[in-house]
């Protein structure tokens, strides 16, 4: 689908000690709203886009969030918000929300841990985990279309197979579930300590966690669950049918971000992404044309022995 991808400012109401964004991206000028309605109409005439991607920092606290998506919608765009459903825990706010939005907009919430305290400590936010759960709460009675995002990283990959038991106990089989490799920037980077864990050594765990998804199916829970940023290599052949790319990992139809520098934000078309197969063992594989690959940036850090090429 041809999709925007914007975030109106890096500003955020968490502090998760593995975000992408640079460390001083939260002091970049935000965008304004008029910036924003000549992006989405510049995309519109340019790309014919279908659909518009907020991402952030935490888009729902930009102060014009709610103009914005009321532009989108008076568009007849399809919405998806990256968010971590803080503010949806309060029934007054997502009201005003649904309001000018609708509910046919996608939401997607990362929980860092199953575990209260751990997936706080990763926000650096006390009560994160409680208000979030009430926030997607909300959005699904609501009705809107919520996924569950889980990034797999150093702090918590070990406890992945009870992670899966806690999701189908706490959400309804309509809910999606994701699970990301991490991209090794901004401040992901600076604490990789904590954030980075070699493809091998997470493998175990997260082939037994696919193993529980796979009994839960054949028990009749037909949730879809979905592995981002993995390359085939990294993984069983079993498991491959889990394996998704990111439509933005490769190319990008529209992009609009502040910057450092404001005189350096304008909307930019057709990128490159930051994923994929792209790197030199992956030119021998010869299953490269379908592996979703990883963060190029993650490649780095875990250099290029981590993937094997098939012959």
């Amino acid at each position: 689908m041809k999709t925007l991808f914007i975030s109106p400012s890096y500003i955020c109401n968490e502090k998760c000690v593995f975000c992408p964004c640079a460390l001083n991206a939260r002091r970049y000028t935000q965008l304004t709203l008029d910036e924003l309605y000549d992006a989405v109409d510049k995309a519109i005439e340019k790309e014919s886009i279908e659909m518009v991607l907020i991402s952030g920092g935490e888009p729902t606290i930009y102060k014009g969030i709610l103009d914005l998506v009321s532009y989108i919608n008076r568009k007849g765009l399809k919405l998806g918000i990256l968010s971590n459903s803080l503010k949806f825990s309060d029934p007054e706010f997502l009201k005003r929300f649904i309001a000018v939005a609708g509910n046919e907009f996608e939401l997607t919430t990362a929980f860092h841990s199953f575990r209260e305290n751990e997936h706080d400590r990763v926000t650096s936010v006390l009560g994160s985990f409680q208000k979030s759960l009430l926030g997607v709460n909300n959005l699904i009675q609501a009705g809107v279309k919520v996924t569950i995002k889980h990034i797999i990283n150093n702090s918590t990959y070990q406890l992945l197979p009870e992670y899966v038991d806690w999701l189908y106990e706490t959400f309804p089989d309509n809910v999606p579930w994701v699970l990301c490799n991490i991209d090794l920037t901004g401040t992901a980077l600076t604490n990789k300590g904590d954030s980075s864990v070699p493809f091998s050594v997470s493998r175990p765990y997260l082939e037994n966690t696919l193993d529980k998804v796979v009994e839960y199916q054949r028990n009749g829970r037909n949730r879809i669950v979905r592995i981002f940023n993995t390359p085939l290599c990294c993984i069983d052949p079993y498991y491959w049918s889990f394996l998704q790319k990111y439509e933005s990992e490769e190319e990008m139809t529209a992009l609009y971000l502040p910057y450092e520098n404001p005189i350096d934000n304008k909307i930019r078309f057709n990128l490159k992404g930051d994923g994929g197969a792209n790197f030199k063992p992956c030119q021998e594989c010869i299953v490269q044309a379908q592996c979703p690959g990883t963060w190029k940036k993650t490649a780095e850090v875990l250099g290029e022995k981590s993937f094997i090429p098939f012959k």
